[in-house]
């Protein structure tokens, strides 16, 4: 039963006097991932409120009154992990049938605007097509045609401008092949969490919405249609990455703060319990 940790550190140049976040840095609860324990801290500590939202993510909202010029965000826990189906049943485009919950995934959103990809979708898949060949078709295509590299990009960088410059980070592939699907009627919707293969920060992905198995994950990064599931741990979901941020807040002080360090590691074949201990260690 995989184990996670995910530790953030910001810092401030002067004294916060109010912090208030909002932390989607828990298992998220799905066919194919069930939470077993989770937990959230923050230092100075505070009290988290647990919830969770209209599409299931689980939220802890901390509010801290502590005077502090840094604040660490730790969160660990486990789940049970199981691999989606490697090769789902194809089904036409005409076939498609969603109901009204599905439109929300096929919208524009702040950082997705489908019509404005409409054209290079039709250029990948041509006049006919079919969903999973829609889906492995705009996957592979961004995997062989969008460089992964840092430093171009920033969270706020929009799908259509990730094609445009044809370099980014996992967050903006996933954008990409969101708005790809979307455009030809495909509801898509983006992934957080973390990937069990590699220590670091976290990672994002897609799941696209198959009319008789549900949500089901792709991974544009890795070159995968059908994400291998039983390596990810999955914290939220969202119509993209402003709906689906680990964290979201604002802080009061007379100067300002950023992100330090952060770090977040999966331990897939190890049934150890993890700590806030472990979690110290690491973004130490």
């Amino acid at each position: 039963m995989p184990s996670y940790i995910y530790a953030a550190r910001y810092v401030y140049t002067d004294t916060v006097v109010q912090n208030d976040n909002f932390l989607r840095l828990s298992a998220y609860s799905d066919a194919y991932q069930t939470p077993v324990t989770t937990s959230i801290r923050t230092l100075p500590e505070g009290r988290p409120v647990e919830f969770k939202d209209s599409l299931g993510n689980s939220t802890h909202r901390v509010r801290l009154t502590t005077p502090h010029r840094e604040l660490t965000i730790l969160s660990i826990g486990n789940a049970r992990l199981a691999k989606p189906p490697s090769s789902p049943l194809d089904v036409s485009m005409q076939s498609l049938g969603y109901d009204a919950m599905a439109e929300e995934f096929l919208a524009p959103s702040p950082l997705v605007d489908p019509e404005s990809l409409a054209e290079v979708a039709r250029d990948i898949v041509g006049e006919s097509y079919s969903l999973m060949e829609s889906v492995v078709g705009m996957v592979n295509w961004i995997y062989s045609n969008i460089e992964y590299q840092r430093g171009n990009t920033d969270v706020m960088t929009t799908a259509r401008e990730a094609l445009d410059t044809g370099k980014g980070v996992c967050q903006d592939m996933t954008h990409l092949a969101i708005g790809l699907l979307r455009s030809v009627g495909i509801p898509a919707r983006y992934v957080s969490g973390l990937l069990g293969t590699q220590a670091g920060e976290t990672h994002a992905w897609l799941e696209f919405l198959h009319p008789y198995l549900g949500w089901l994950p792709a991974d544009p990064t890795r070159g995968q249609p059908i994400a291998n599931g039983a390596d990810l741990i999955k914290f939220a979901v969202g119509r993209d990455y402003t709906h689906a941020s680990p964290i979201e807040g604002t802080f009061v002080s007379k100067g300002s703060g950023w992100l330090d360090a952060t770090i977040g590691q999966v331990f897939l074949e190890d049934e150890r319990p993890v700590s806030f201990d472990d979690a110290m260690e690491l973004i130490s």
